[in-house]
């Protein structure tokens, strides 16, 4: 950590708004209020229709602890919690999709806040985010409730006042970043070790121990009061009890290659699928009979006992995932094709303006830091954002990845590119040689992903 830059920094929400400033703040509001509109629009397309993929798991999650009846937690438990009051109220499957308009906007919100916390370029940072905000999959993933949003919005809450911390803020920043990665380990349980990283990144850039430690402690708060709800459930110290099954479906002998998130979306017990790997389908329904309180123990035993028994296995499916992690989104292209009638007319457009939105951001992103100088990566701020990115894919990089998975970081990674450009151009340096290879890197990537979809 001495190698990394100790500049001061001057908290940029202290500075004074220019007119350039000014002149984005009135775009940041347009966009805000074009993005409602397509919203609001796309709520009334889907009124009637049912809810997708994992979003009727986290509903009926929400209707347990509505009711007060005992179970074993199977899914993280912070996008259940959040749903719970809206069915409590009353609330249809449309009032659950609503409910996750205002995660869009913390994280439009967010996005603005870390990139003027960063002090970048803010036209190129305001149009990044307009492509990202008219994506088709943030469309989707604005209106449906799943985890996608809410885990970015408070990733990038969490950033920024991790940032903000670091540049000598008050309490109330200390409560955002430890309330922030609290909510967001309970969202995804994955990203746990971030509520760690960054407050100690945090110390490390100010040497002061008490915020960072009041942060973690707050982030502990709410997890171990999760923690001891879940023993009064089903007598487990534990999050959620899926983590075991996911390391285990991504790394057992049956598992592709290439496409490792198969047995967390496939080959399910009583599908004709599963037929076609007997051995598999022994070793599932033996740990399916096991109380549900062991099941994700020994599924964590057996993905272990393979991955000791295959390291050269493992390392291969880890390199393939990080390739996939990167691919770009099929989400909603999907489930309009699995919606069959006229909505998978649509099917097509979406593919190729989500697989487009994305190669123009990711492409940007990598681009950069690519390219960006050697002294961009003594910035503390770099380390901040590398460390969140990597620490929180990490996990799907070692049990099963799918494009989906990278959503969260897509954002901070940006912010990342746009400031490896300002230190590019402000020092007219870099090399663009590597930039170039790095977008090349990322277009293989895609072809890559193109010829396994369709494969499959």
């Amino acid at each position: 950590m001495k190698a990394i830059e100790e500049h001061s920094v001057e908290p940029a929400w202290n500075q004074p708004i220019h007119a350039a400033a000014r002149y984005s703040w009135t775009a940041f509001a347009f966009l805000i209020l074009a993005g409602i509109a397509i919203r609001l629009w796309m709520l009334c397309l889907v009124a009637h229709a049912p809810l997708a993929s994992d979003s009727t798991d986290y509903k009926e999650m929400a209707e347990l602890l509505l009711g007060g009846r005992r179970f074993v937690p199977y899914w993280p438990p912070g996008l259940s919690l959040y749903l719970e009051p809206i069915l409590a109220a009353g609330g249809s499957d449309l009032w659950l999709r609503a409910s996750m308009l205002p995660w869009w906007l913390l994280f439009c919100a967010g996005f603005v806040r870390l990139a003027r916390d960063l002090r970048v370029n803010q036209k190129i940072s305001l149009l990044l985010l307009a492509i990202l905000s008219f994506t088709p999959a943030l469309v989707h993933f604005s209106i449906e409730p799943m985890t996608q949003m809410p885990s970015a919005a408070l990733l990038l809450l969490a950033l920024s006042a991790a940032f903000r911390c670091a540049s000598g803020a008050g309490g109330m920043e200390v409560l955002l970043m430890g309330g922030s990665l609290g909510w967001l380990s309970l969202v995804r349980p994955s990203a746990l070790p971030l509520l760690v990283v960054l407050p100690a990144l945090v110390f490390f850039r100010r040497r002061q121990m008490l915020r960072p430690l009041l942060a973690v402690a707050l982030g502990g708060v709410m997890i171990f009061a999760w923690i001891g709800k879940v023993h009064q459930l089903s007598g487990q110290w534990t999050i959620n009890n899926s983590n075991g099954a996911n390391l285990y479906y991504g790394n057992n002998p049956w598992t592709p290659l290439y496409r490792t998130w198969y047995f967390g979306s496939h080959a399910k017990l009583g599908s004709e699928e599963i037929r076609q790997f007997p051995e598999y389908e022994e070793i599932v329904r033996r740990v399916a009979s096991l109380p549900e309180t062991e099941r994700g123990a020994e599924y964590k035993r057996l993905a272990e006992q393979y991955v000791l028994h295959r390291p050269d296995m493992f390392l291969l499916r880890t390199v393939n995932r990080v390739r996939c992690f990167w691919g770009f989104d099929i989400f909603t292209a999907a489930n309009l094709r699995g919606a069959g009638g006229s909505a998978a007319r649509w099917f097509l457009p979406v593919f190729l303006l989500d697989a487009a939105c994305y190669l123009v951001v990711a492409g940007f992103a990598f681009y950069w830091i690519a390219a960006a100088p050697g002294m961009f990566w003594r910035r503390w701020e770099v380390w901040l954002l590398v460390g969140a990115i990597v620490l929180y894919a990490l996990p799907y990089w070692i049990s099963m990845s799918h494009p989906t998975y990278h959503f969260p970081i897509v954002a901070p990674l940006v912010l990342l590119g746009v400031l490896a450009r300002d230190q590019a151009q402000s020092h007219r340096t870099g090399a663009s040689w590597r930039g170039w290879a790095a977008v090349a890197v990322l277009a293989l990537v895609q072809v890559e992903w193109v010829y396994f979809l369709t494969k499959s």
